[in-house]
């Protein structure tokens, strides 16, 4: 019930105040596990795709968020669960495998962190490692934020764009690398064919 209120909130803040934009909404499957992988250009990143997507969505965040206590809690109530950047974190990769398995929908940004430059950064292969091993759905989403004429940076217009969805096959002889890449491929032509 909060996360739905939330997430209508949010829609209605998006639409008023940022104009924002979105396309290839029909993209997302309405039941059944997806794993959700996009570019990484602000805090906001998470609330927008929260936003777009009608289903609950499970965020991989970075753990240092949770440290603050009362937005930790409030973040981990909303579905975030907490991944460590500094080494490989096998708790977080069990989670969001366990929630796929569950049919769940569960976001990760494989680049790692915020790029505000705009260009993708490379993707990290704990993000194709998840992909192949539980070989379900992926839906690759794009987004771009731009300062608006009479808006400030705290009110950019956004534009979502949203992937048909692809499968990473479960093979152990392929580099996690190539499927990474392929995964950033796939963001990579969303952003290419985004507003300008």
């Amino acid at each position: 019930m909060f996360y739905k209120f939330c997430r209508s909130l949010f829609r209605f803040f998006f639409s008023v105040f940022c104009n924002w934009k979105v396309k290839g909404v029909e993209n997302i499957p309405q039941e059944g596990p997806l794993l959700v992988i996009a570019n990484h250009i602000s805090y906001w990143d998470p609330v927008v795709i929260g936003s777009v997507i009608s289903r609950k969505v499970y965020f991989m965040a970075k753990a240092e968020l949770f440290n603050y206590p009362v937005f930790g809690a409030l973040i981990r109530s909303l579905g975030a669960f907490p991944v460590s950047r500094k080494q490989i974190d096998r708790s977080s990769l069990k989670r969001a495998l366990a929630l796929l398995s569950e049919g769940k929908v569960v976001c990760i940004f494989p680049e790692g962190t915020r790029n505000k430059k705009g260009d993708l950064l490379p993707f990290l292969p704990g993000a194709a490692f998840i992909a192949r091993k539980a070989s379900v759905p992926i839906i690759p989403i794009a987004l771009q934020k731009k300062r608006r004429p009479f808006g400030n940076r705290f009110f950019p217009h956004f534009f979502v764009n949203i992937g048909r969805s692809f499968i990473i096959e479960k093979e152990k002889q392929r580099d996690l690398k190539d499927d990474a890449d392929k995964m950033r491929a796939k963001v990579r032509a969303l952003i290419d064919f985004s507003i300008n």
